[in-house]
């Protein structure tokens, strides 16, 4: 019994850490946040890098930044983002992401991303993984994200990333910045 009044205790003194709670399949919500299809493109044996994608939106009245995100599949995670130069799409690391209240950020192919690098083992068709987000305010969300084939451009069976431009070629990426 006094075990459970100090675990209320510390619930009702808000010292306790904001639990996300899923959201459908493979989402989750916590702080106002909600992270919707997480997803991940499989990659060849040998890839040292992968690419993470979801739809992330601040509930109405909800300001928040992403700043981190960290996954026991890689060695390092970093949010990334993007420059167009032609064809070629030259990635760079981003400080955070900014979450406007009742607005979404797409992470998709071809834009921002969670990218994974250093991977431990290649991603394969099929598996799930968990991915930690880290927000300003809302705290750690983990969500799990299915790996999808090489080349799909949305998650589960769909043929885009809401929010995805529709072109006949996909973008070069130019990755020579990572090691």
């Amino acid at each position: 019994m006094r075990k459970l009044l100090v675990v209320a205790a510390v619930l009702a003194s808000g010292l306790a850490a904001p639990l996300a709670t899923p959201v459908g399949a493979h989402g989750a919500t916590g702080g106002g946040v909600i992270v919707s299809h997480p997803w991940l493109r499989a990659t060849p044996a040998g890839a040292s890098v992968g690419a993470a994608f979801m739809e992330i939106r601040a509930g109405d009245g909800t300001v928040d930044r992403l700043i981190a995100a960290e996954s026991a599949v890689a060695g390092r995670v970093e949010i990334h983002g993007h420059t167009r130069d032609g064809d070629v799409v030259r990635m760079r690391r981003l400080e955070g992401i900014d979450l406007k209240g009742g607005e979404s950020h797409v992470l998709k192919p071809g834009g921002d991303h969670v990218m994974l690098m250093d991977l431990r083992a290649p991603l394969k068709e099929g598996d799930l993984v968990t991915l930690t987000l880290n927000f300003e305010k809302a705290g750690r969300i983990e969500v799990e994200g299915t790996v999808e084939p090489v080349g799909a451009l949305g998650p589960h069976g769909m043929d885009r990333q809401p929010g995805l431009d529709d072109e006949k070629s996909g973008p070069v990426f130019d990755h020579s910045g990572h090691n």
